[in-house]
């Protein structure tokens, strides 16, 4: 399977969309991306407990009558900073990391985020990633600061791209099948218009993502390793 485009602003990935790029189903997504491994660990910024997780949702039971998305639940809402990668009790692949990697690299982090500011954000416009619907994130800036400022951590990113190509976003629903993209190509331009949520991020965590069971397309069981408060 080949890997899916990445995009270097969120006008390029519309354009994409709209010309008719191929969505990829959650199922294919995290057979590419799991290869075996169950837990993910994830620098991000939490969403499911601020007021802006209500309009999502009310955006979500807009949506419902879509056949072929699958939504993300409340709880789970976030924006995805930086991926530390797959724990597991020995590397074999990569992206793999091993316990005293994570409780290295979450210590590292608390000195990174030092002197932090919360960070004031609109959501939106929906846009279209090959994976998933998501709200865009504006401004771009102060997110790929948090982003350059993991970096510095020195574990390898389990999901690398440039840091010009990061597109802060907060997905909202993941594909049961690619051919929802008819649909969500009918639908999304006139929602497009409309005005962005805010949102006031004031705390990002590392969470570790278990994903268990005999569905490969269930929704993750999620913990939170280590918060670190923006002040």
């Amino acid at each position: 399977m080949a890997d899916p485009p990445i995009f270097s602003s969120f006008d390029a990935a519309w354009a994409w969309f709209t010309a008719g790029g191929e969505l990829v189903s959650v199922e294919a997504q995290r057979e590419r991306t799991l290869r075996g491994r169950a837990q993910l660990l994830v620098f991000e910024a939490p969403l499911g407990e601020l007021p802006v997780a209500d309009e999502i949702a009310e955006l979500q039971d807009e949506l419902e009558d879509i056949d072929g998305l699958d939504f993300m639940p409340e709880h789970l809402l976030h924006i995805s900073i930086r991926a530390l990668g797959f724990q597991t009790i020995a590397k074999s692949q990569p992206g793999d990391v091993l316990p005293g990697d994570v409780a290295r690299a979450a210590e590292m982090a608390a000195r990174a985020f030092r002197g932090t500011a919360p960070i004031e954000l609109r959501l939106g416009p929906l846009n279209v990633f090959p994976d998933a619907l998501v709200l865009q994130v504006e401004p771009i800036g102060p997110m790929r600061d948090l982003l350059v400022r993991l970096e510095a951590l020195g574990e390898p990113d389990a999901f690398p791209y440039p840091v010009e190509s990061y597109l802060p976003h907060c997905t909202i629903a993941v594909f049961r099948s690619p051919e929802v993209a008819g649909s969500l190509r009918a639908r999304l331009p006139a929602l497009r218009s409309r005005a962005p949520y805010a949102a006031a991020v004031q705390r990002v965590e590392l969470a570790r993502f278990w994903f268990v069971g005999d569905d490969s397309t269930a929704w993750p069981e999620r913990e939170t390793v280590r918060p670190y408060v923006l002040h």
